[in-house]
């Protein structure tokens, strides 16, 4: 699809209602924050669609995944069904020079986090020493911190900053806070853990998933930015 598309017009076509924000990294990198308005959000919708379709085929392929994000699939209705919500974004860069997604990033509300955690499916055991039980309530009812839901990086692109300027961009986004799910058990994904660590984001808890929709029991950590200091310390 990219190929029979100029993808960085398919993003501008709507700069006033569903173009968000607009970002230079370098002479060929465009970010571009989008909201579920976007005239094109279909047709960039189905862009993360296929990006994400590769990352889990490459994932597939190998037993262990510490050079990018690990994903799960979504459907063009259930990305499309987030971005209707208000409050969520879909972040993207795009290679001008070679016509094509580099990276996507979903920004969704709070809410989101309390789906993905719900008790019925697991536990979510708070690292006391990093946040207090009274802090996380605060935090999971502000309407001003934001869920990172899934970043992706094309293949081609990783260790080459992508997932940065995408964080980057969600905390302009987000600037009273961010947080987001990191899986590391039982596959191996440490590249994405230690890319939240460099862009200053705090573990806080870790969740155990335990009934899984299609999915095999999991463990993930939990990350916070801007990094919080426990009441529970002295």
């Amino acid at each position: 699809m990219a190929d029979t598309m100029d993808v960085r017009s398919l993003f501008e076509d709507d700069l006033y209602n569903g173009l968000v924000r607009k970002e230079d990294f370098s002479e060929y990198l465009i970010g571009y924050a989008i909201n579920g308005n976007h005239v094109e959000l279909d047709r960039i919708s189905q862009l993360v669609i296929e990006c994400q379709s590769s990352l889990l085929f490459e994932n597939m392929r190998n037993s262990t995944d510490e050079a990018g994000f690990l994903v799960h699939q979504w459907s063009l209705g259930k990305l499309k069904d987030i971005l209707s919500s208000p409050q969520s974004v879909l972040i993207c860069i795009v290679d001008t020079a070679e016509n094509r997604l580099a990276g996507y990033l979903l920004l969704t509300a709070i809410e989101y986090l309390r789906k993905d955690t719900d008790s019925q499916h697991g536990e979510l055991i708070l690292d006391k020493n990093s946040i207090a039980d009274q802090q996380w309530i605060q935090l999971v009812s502000s309407p001003t911190i934001h869920y990172i839901k899934q970043i992706g990086v094309n293949k081609n692109y990783h260790r080459r900053g992508i997932a940065t300027h995408l964080i980057n961009l969600a905390k302009l986004q987000s600037s009273q806070g961010l947080c987001t799910l990191v899986i590391v058990a039982p596959y191996c994904n440490a590249a994405s853990a230690n890319c939240f660590r460099k862009n200053q984001f705090q573990p806080i808890a870790d969740w155990n998933q335990k009934i899984s929709q299609g999915f095999v029991p999991f463990t993930a950590t939990l990350f916070l930015w801007p990094s919080v200091i426990s009441h529970n310390v002295a």
